[in-house]
């Protein structure tokens, strides 16, 4: 169960930065603050070390991930136009 936990905070905080960084509005910042509220809650509700790293190294996975298919996607998109 805490893995799941672990994997869907981390999940969810990453898609709100990789939105974060390839917004380009004042808007952007609101998916900062969800990021960081994200992290505040799962860290208050797990306070396990190993969680903790597991949440930071899972998250950072996860954005990468985002990121990489997102400019897949949009290479993808401008060689079509």
């Amino acid at each position: 169960m805490r893995t799941l936990a672990v994997i869907g905070f981390s999940l969810v905080c990453a898609a709100l930065l990789s939105l974060f960084a390839q917004i380009q509005d004042v808007f952007k910042y609101i998916f900062s603050l969800g990021a960081l509220f994200v992290g505040i809650h799962f860290f208050r509700r797990y306070e396990a070390r190993g969680m903790r790293i597991a949440f930071i190294v899972t998250t950072v996975c996860f954005y990468f991930i985002f990121a990489v298919v997102i400019a897949v996607y949009l290479t993808i998109q401008k060689m079509s136009a």
